[in-house]
């Protein structure tokens, strides 16, 4: 076994990349660091006891050459008996269509390809060829451009089924090894090209820091990548305890508060990393958001009650009396009786009216245990529940058990027998189960829902008020 195959094969059981017999999909686009790849892989596959499937993507943008980069691929793996799976597209024509970068567009059309060929061959793994120089060049323009500490994680070697072995070599590791294994590699001329950021940080800024700073510094990168990826993890689990402690979800549109009140008893730290949530969470993505967003978010906690700012994706954030709101500006279509969907459990709704919200949390119930009698705060069997809760106003179907024999009546009706002013009926705010009402909120619960000595979890639901915070 090569020097390189067996720091290789350390890097793969040093981070569970691969178990034996599984299959895994390599993507070998035919230049130096995916023939190394490949060639690392049939070093290791009776070590490692698995089987090993080419892919090759032609993006069509480099015409002839393109096509002399497919048939050399395919003629390796027929030589090493590799099954290989070609595809072509027009990328230029897909990153027109998408709205989207040519880069882009390709990286999203090789991951289709890859999976496509994973899924009928029932693999567990994509491997790819990102190597060390990959990771601190992604490492510096992360940081050139300030994306804060997410992006100083660099490349995982891991995400998903997507696996990295190469990650623990360099770009002058792959040459020596391929050159002394007698292996050939085809030559991409647009990643020679400067006018791109990427291929300056290759070409012209990593050589520098290596000749003339440190040579291992690539090295040293690396390894402080990996190093903020488990900060990174531990972040997030501090930061989805913060969410349920700080934000409420919001509806028609989608959007996010940020309750004041609770956001300022959190470090600075977590309060950046709430406000990226958020964003994850309207936006449903984090590409092109930026650390100098999350501060002038946070600046608006200082400002008065009114003034908003335009942030990337359609989204717009607002400081209110209760804190910050960031909100989709495109307004979904919904029949507002739909109400808010309860989607996260703990988890806090905001409810019409200004600062009142409903708290949702649920936990192991104790024998014997005893029962609020509090108007707003509620407690039910979690096990009973058998939809999607959400939180609404009244819909034609709707009805509320209203004794223990198990008898229905519908909502009209018990609203007409509770004396609800008619023109307050429609406006009643309700915890409901599809039709089946668990709580008309200020009224009753639902006796179908009620905790019994069976019961083993309990949702308990609160509707809180908050003192306003405006400046």
């Amino acid at each position: 076994m090569s020097p390189l195959a067996e720091k290789v094969l350390g890097y793969i059981r040093e981070n569970h990349m691969l178990n034996e017999g599984q299959k895994v999909v390599a993507g070998i686009s035919g230049g130096a660091d995916s023939m190394c790849l490949l060639f690392v892989l049939l070093e290791l596959r009776q070590i490692l006891g698995i089987t090993v499937i080419g892919v090759h993507v032609n993006h069509g943008i480099r015409g002839r050459a393109a096509d002399d980069d497919q048939r050399y691929v395919e003629e390796i793996c027929r030589k090493y008996q590799v099954p290989c799976y070609s595809f072509k597209a027009d990328i230029r024509r897909m990153a027109s269509a998408r709205k989207m970068s040519e880069e882009e567009a390709g990286r999203h059309y090789r991951y289709e390809c890859f999976e496509r060929v994973r899924e009928n061959f029932g693999a567990n793994r994509i491997a790819v060829a990102h190597h060390q120089d990959d990771c601190c060049e992604t490492v510096l323009m992360n940081l050139f451009r300030g994306s804060g500490i997410r992006g100083l994680t660099g490349i995982l070697p891991v995400r998903d089924r997507i696996i990295r072995p190469l990650l623990c070599v360099s770009r002058t590791d792959i040459e020596v090894y391929l050159k002394e294994a007698g292996v050939e590699w085809r030559e991409d001329h647009t990643n020679a090209d400067t006018l791109y950021m990427r291929n300056r940080v290759r070409h012209e800024l990593l050589p520098y820091i290596h000749a003339h700073i440190n040579e291992r510094a690539g090295e040293h990168i690396e390894q402080t990548a990996r190093m903020m990826a488990g900060i990174c993890d531990f972040l997030d689990e501090q930061t989805s305890a913060a969410f349920d402690r700080c934000v409420c979800l919001m509806d028609r549109p989608v959007g996010c508060l940020i309750r004041e009140k609770a956001y300022r008893n959190e470090h600075p730290v977590i309060r950046s990393e709430l406000i990226r949530r958020c964003m994850a969470v309207v936006a449903g993505r984090l590409k092109d958001i930026e650390y100098v967003h999350v501060e002038l978010i946070d600046g608006l906690f200082e400002k008065y009650a009114g003034r908003e700012l335009d942030l990337p994706y359609d989204m717009t954030a607002r400081r209110t009396y209760e804190g910050v709101t960031i909100r989709s500006k495109v307004q979904e279509t919904q029949n507002p009786e739909e109400g808010i969907p309860v989607k996260h459990i703990p988890g806090t709704y905001a409810l019409p009216g200004p600062g009142m919200f409903m708290s949702l949390t649920c936990r192991e119930y104790k024998e014997n245990e005893e029962i609020p009698r509090n108007v707003y705060t509620k407690w039910f069997d979690c096990d009973r529940i058998k939809g999607t809760l959400a939180i609404r106003t009244r819909q034609n179907g709707d009805f509320i058990v209203f004794d223990e024999a198990g008898h229905k009546k519908t909502l009209n009706r018990f609203m007409i027998d509770a004396r609800i002013p008619r023109d307050e009926r429609d406006s009643v705010l309700l915890l409901a189960d599809g039709s089946h009402i668990l709580w008309v909120v200020g009224y009753r619960i639902s006796e179908g829902y009620k905790i019994t000595d069976s019961t083993k979890k309990v949702l308990v639901a609160e509707i809180k008020g908050e003192e306003k915070h405006g400046r």
